[in-house]
């Protein structure tokens, strides 16, 4: 078998999603930035971002986003939900910040995603920065395809 096993698993799992979760925590607005994902061993292509508010929000808490260092939203946003309800990053410039308990997949919610290579100096950042209240409790899921097989997020 040319290749073997290992190169034929490889490249199916190079095509399928994966899904890498940051678990809950809580940012403070104090802090500011926070890098919630880092990519490494090659780059990948972001499809999705949602956020799960995790417990009660202090303050009208904004959040906005860069994938290193380009924004993937068109600005900072209050996402003080309750509890259980999801924050959508829209991965689009043009785009804002969703938090409701549910979002449907159309057009405007489910832009064609963002290329996320590495820096210069080390891993592809993913970054979430909070503002203006004082603190969120939440988780972050991120589903992507690896663009190079050997990419990993973490």
């Amino acid at each position: 078998m040319p290749g073997g096993l290992r190169q034929i698993i490889n490249s199916i799992a190079h095509d399928m999603d994966n899904i890498a979760v940051r678990p809950s925590q809580a940012y403070l607005a104090a802090t500011g930035a926070y890098t919630i994902f880092s990519v490494s061993g090659g780059a990948i292509f972001a499809k999705l971002l949602i956020g799960r508010i995790t417990a009660a929000a202090v303050g009208a808490t904004t959040i906005a986003g860069t994938l290193n260092g380009i924004a993937g939203d068109a600005g900072a946003v209050a996402c003080n939900g309750a509890v259980g309800t999801l924050v959508w990053y829209p991965l689009n410039v043009a785009a804002t910040i969703l938090n409701a308990a549910a979002f449907p997949l159309t057009i405007a919610t489910d832009p064609r995603g963002m290329a996320v290579g590495l820096q210069p100096a080390g891993p592809g950042l993913i970054v979430m920065t909070y503002a203006v209240g004082t603190s969120l409790t939440m988780e972050w899921t991120l589903v992507y395809t690896k663009l190079n097989q050997d990419a990993t997020v973490s």
